[in-house]
């Protein structure tokens, strides 16, 4: 779940906002017809959902066209609240027959991208050789076994 989050805010959100300013600003300089808004407006909610289909199907690097949908489903439903929450009305969701297919060819081509894969972050000490460890932990006994020597010398030149 947290690999659609992150598809859909860091990479579909900031596409689509960009991509309808630049669609805002190119329809404040042009005289187009009415009808040419719509096919405007929604290019830039198409553009957002194919990246975060991408995005998301490169980083499960499997099941493409389901992460696809559901990163494309987020996004179309977030913005969909925000159409709703702003006109006050609802809208019939015609916009999900477009969006679903761009999200899942983004998965698709995500999971099949040749890029390499990101490397795995590795915890604790699981990166480290096992003769590197041994050695040093063999070394922090040293270490510890001294400072117990030295602690217990100096308790006996108090006490006396």
């Amino acid at each position: 779940m947290r690999t659609y989050f992150c598809s859909v805010f860091l990479c579909g959100i900031p596409v689509s906002v960009l991509g309808m300013l630049g669609a805002a600003a190119l329809l404040t300089a042009a005289d187009l017809p009415f009808s040419c808004y719509h096919i405007i407006a929604v290019l830039p909610l198409l553009c957002g959902c194919l990246l975060s289909g991408y995005r998301a199907g490169k980083a499960a690097r499997r099941n493409g066209w389901q992460n696809g949908f559901a990163a494309a489903l987020l996004l179309t439903a977030i913005w969909y609240a925000a159409a709703c929450f702003f006109c006050r009305r609802s809208f019939l969701p015609v916009l999900l027959l477009l969006t679903l297919p761009c999200g899942m060819l983004g998965g698709v081509l995500g999971v099949n991208t040749k890029l390499p894969l990101p490397k795995r972050r590795h915890h604790g000490t699981a990166r480290i050789p096992r003769g590197i460890l041994l050695g040093c932990k063999a070394a922090a006994g040293r270490r510890r076994a001294r400072r117990n020597q030295t602690v217990s010398g100096r308790d006996k030149v108090k006490n006396c």
